[in-house]
């Protein structure tokens, strides 16, 4: 009976050493994958060139239930390329721009080469690439470009259909390295079109879920003591990040979590208790400007409105024309920046001007009244102000903007300080001009 009981013992603890090995295995695969971006390029340290790659790629990877670790902007050297790439021999993905092109201040290649410890050899594949390329531009291929269907030895070439500069797949200690042209068109299309196919066969994506919360008329600050016991209360998957700008604050609600009904039910479920503690300040549920959500309103509506604008300065009409289709909604502006111009365009009388100075209530409110009646809207909407950095008064200092909305029920309008810089007054008076004009077009 005692050698069946050993039999036996021996066959448990296998049993249990497989279950282990296997449990491990299934932790390994599902834990969160460290990805880092390197940028590489003189011209985004010196600020020629803005890193728009980093941002994008750092939002594909959340789509698609990955995490951008960090993000590190270095310069053309081999140096800079060395060190960057042993700083993250502890991810378990690198996503590497710039440096693959043609002329002599391209050197991922040669340095990529040291750093793997292996050397540039000629690949067919990448020529062809290039070759059918320059054919198809009508360009005649230098010996330069064929230059760069030289790749190092280790490396798996990844097609760029969108130009001539290699795409690479390297491996090291388990690190996966892939670098990629940093031009941005071709970038996006080798990252969409091959490596995240590969990136999604060869790790485990964690879903990711985030709503955007748009909110205006309330200050970060203030925001965050409104909803802090909310926000303490937050399931442990779920994070909130405070996004402030001109005028308004983003939040943003994510998390990730195996379970992808739980982590969007839990979203919801968590959406609906912040709405019910600041939806007077909430323009929109989704990362729009807040110009859109009053386009929306409108088209809904099928109403229409016209800008008189001094202080900012046709702003309000600039941002709205971006929208495709806003001619539905935008009947013009009149840039009346010249004080005649208040009076001879939009009838504002001389005499409110001389009496009661041209940065007022009085003639802010005629000026919203004029420009309605003038382009047959229903509302018309107005700025005056100063926006520095000189001209301010004791009475109506830098940063003073009056703001009205005119309508078939009358008009209003609201007295406001947005501080001492120029572009921020202009900024966030045309923020808080369509905030003014969305609160009105909801009370029809």
């Amino acid at each position: 009976m005692q050698k069946y009981e050993k039999y036996w013992n021996i066959r448990f603890l296998l049993t249990l050493a497989e279950k282990m090995a296997y449990l491990c295995a299934n932790y390994l695969n599902m834990k969160q994958v460290i990805v880092k971006n390197i940028s590489i390029g003189d011209e985004l340290l010196i600020g020629q060139v803005i890193n728009t790659n980093a941002a994008w790629l750092g939002a594909r990877l959340s789509d698609a239930g990955f995490q951008l670790y960090s993000s590190l902007t270095i310069g053309d050297s081999e140096q800079a390329i060395m060190d960057a790439l042993e700083s993250c021999t502890d991810a378990d993905l690198v996503l590497v721009t710039g440096g693959l092109g043609p002329t002599a201040d391209d050197i991922t290649k040669p340095t990529v080469c040291k750093f793997f410890e292996t050397e540039l050899e000629f690949c067919q594949a990448a020529y062809d690439n290039v070759v059918s390329i320059f054919k198809r531009r009508g360009f005649q291929m230098s010996e330069r470009n064929r230059g760069q269907a030289f790749l190092p030895k280790s490396c798996t070439y990844v097609p760029n259909t969108y130009g001539t500069a290699p795409c690479m797949w390297l491996e090291k200690k388990g690190v996966v390295f892939a670098f990629m042209p940093g031009v941005p068109f071709e970038m996006k299309g080798i990252f969409t079109d091959e490596l995240l196919p590969r990136i999604k066969e060869r790790f485990h994506a964690v879903p990711y879920e985030k709503r955007v919360i748009m909110t205006t008329g309330i200050g970060e600050s203030f925001l965050a003591d409104k909803i802090k016991d909310w926000e303490d209360n937050l399931p442990t998957f779920l994070s909130l990040a405070y996004l402030p700008q001109h005028g308004m604050v983003r939040l943003r609600l994510s998390g990730s979590h195996e379970d992808a009904v739980l982590l969007h039910e839990t979203l919801d479920k968590e959406i609906t208790k912040l709405l019910a503690l600041i939806s007077e300040y909430v323009f929109a549920m989704e990362d729009v400007p807040i110009e859109r959500a009053v386009f929306d309103l409108l088209i809904n509506k099928g109403l229409t409105f016209a800008s008189a604008e001094s202080c900012t300065g046709g702003n309000i009409a600039h941002v709205i024309t971006l929208i495709p289709g806003s001619s539905e909604v935008f009947k013009g502006t009149a840039v009346t920046y010249a004080t005649p111009m208040k009076t001879k365009i939009l009838a504002v009388p001389a005499e409110t001007i001389e009496r009661y100075g041209v940065v007022s209530q009085q003639v802010v409110e005629d000026m919203a009244k004029g420009v309605r009646n003038l382009m047959e809207a229903d509302f018309g909407l107005a700025t005056t102000g100063v926006a520095g950095p000189s001209g301010g008064t004791e009475e109506n200092p830098v940063g003073t903007v009056w703001i009205a909305v005119a309508s078939a029920d009358g008009v209003v309008s609201k007295r406001y300080n947005f501080g001492k810089d120029r572009e921020n007054v202009i900024s966030r008076a045309t923020i808080m001009a369509y905030e003014m004009l969305r609160q009105q077009i909801l009370s029809e």
